[in-house]
């Protein structure tokens, strides 16, 4: 017998942001090649030629250089704010749109977490929980896995559609009850005590 239990997503009470100016676009995870930041951040600077961005990368990892080197030879400023312990916690004022660019991954935990804090995402379809998370796009912005064009074009459509988009990331976080409590930690809790009364 087979039981799915689902990441725990704990909600907050979050305010709509007001549309910023310069939106703060985030990369939020590992730098790796599975994460893909290269990806994001060559993307974000072709669109930062078009539209006034701030890119930023929260996290750590083997690329760190590489992104310091893409930055520094394209002329564009981008901040690197290292490791930060919780960061949807702590920075999801400042974020006004989160990418994850992920090749491969699971829930993923991250998405889960900046759509608690209404935080508009975009994502690639068909990775991990990412249909899901997102509703198939009801809740969020998709695009193709890899297709550079197809994520800078949702990229666009994302800062120009500021009012839709925030509408989506109010349904996305609502719809995170399916992660609650009871749903994923005590329900885990719960099958275990089950087996060992059964077990002994």
């Amino acid at each position: 017998n087979i039981i799915i239990i689902k990441n725990y997503f704990k909600k907050t009470k979050v305010k709509v942001k007001k549309r910023n100016t310069n939106p703060n676009i985030f990369f939020v995870g590992r730098l790796t090649d599975i994460k893909d930041p290269i990806f994001f951040l060559k993307n974000l600077i072709k669109i930062s030629k078009i539209i006034k961005i701030k890119i930023h990368f929260v996290g750590e990892g083997p690329l760190l250089e590489s992104l310091k080197k893409i930055s520094k030879e394209n002329n564009v400023s981008v901040k690197f704010h290292g490791f930060i312990k919780r960061p949807f916690e702590k920075i999801s004022k400042k974020i006004d749109l989160f990418c994850l660019t992920s090749k491969h991954d699971g829930t993923p935990n991250v998405l889960g977490e900046a759509i608690s804090k209404k935080i508009p995402c975009i994502a690639p379809k068909n990775v991990g929980c990412v249909n899901e998370l997102m509703s198939n796009g009801r809740y969020g912005t998709l695009y193709q896995k890899g297709d550079s064009a197809d994520f800078r074009k949702k990229i666009k459509y994302v800062l120009n559609n500021h009012k839709e988009i925030n509408l989506k990331a109010e349904k996305a976080f609502e719809a995170l009850d399916r992660y609650n409590l009871d749903n994923t930690l005590k329900k885990l809790e719960k099958k275990i005590l089950t087996y060992f009364k059964n077990f002994y």
